[in-house]
């Protein structure tokens, strides 16, 4: 069911980075019933800053990880940047537990599944649709999928940009720092970057429109 949280068998993947193989939980994004298979939002207690891929979604109403100091609820941070469309049958649910281990179970006996709240989901649902705005990894692509009140600063060589903003980026690294964001990226092995400021501006369609006016 959307919103459920799910374990997932991450270390079996192939040709992931080891951020990935650390991963034991998933949230449900998207189901596909035709083809049995569900696209996935992996999520982590570890530390992330917020970024356009990643964000702290809070603590998980019944979600409990076993740790050396016992059963421990902590915040939670998805990564959009790993999601992933995996069988049916790889999939296990994960149920409701209290700190002493004890799981939650409904009238009839049966264990109740960890899920988002309504908060949470429609948080999630939100970026997801931003997130889905092209397939192909390229610079006007991930500014695309940034906060609506992020615009290119007033400094941006847009000549140089308008060459490489469709080009497949090989990699990139976010920073952030008062109300800026510095994007570092590399195009055809040569190293670019470029700074969006912070503004008032909540209109996500207005904003992607002057980018694609500027960068196409």
């Amino acid at each position: 069911m959307l919103g459920d949280v799910v374990r997932y068998n991450f270390f079996a993947l192939d040709n992931v980075d080891k951020d990935t193989y650390s991963l034991d939980y998933a949230i449900v994004l998207d189901i596909d019933e035709k083809n049995s298979t569900t696209k996935i939002l992996p999520i982590s207690n570890k530390f992330h800053k917020e970024s356009i891929e990643s964000f702290c979604i809070g603590y998980i109403p019944g979600f409990v990880e076993v740790k050396n100091e016992g059963y421990v609820n902590n915040k939670q941070y998805v990564h959009f940047n790993k999601v992933i469309d995996v069988n049916d049958n790889e999939l296990y649910p994960v149920h409701e537990q209290d700190l002493c281990g004890n799981i939650s179970k409904d009238d009839s006996g049966s264990p109740i599944n960890v899920a988002l709240d309504i908060e949470q989901l429609e948080k999630i649902v939100k970026k997801y649709r931003i997130y889905e705005i092209g397939e192909e990894k390229n610079l006007i692509n991930l500014l695309m999928k940034s906060d609506a009140n992020y615009e290119l600063s007033n400094d941006t060589n847009i000549d140089e940009l308008q060459k490489i903003s469709s080009l497949k980026m090989e990699k990139y690294r976010e920073y952030n720092f008062n109300n800026n964001k510095i994007i570092v990226f590399f195009v055809n092995g040569k190293r670019y970057s470029v700074k969006l400021t912070k503004t008032d501006n909540l209109d996500l369609n207005s904003r992607n429109d002057r980018l694609k006016t500027m960068l196409n």
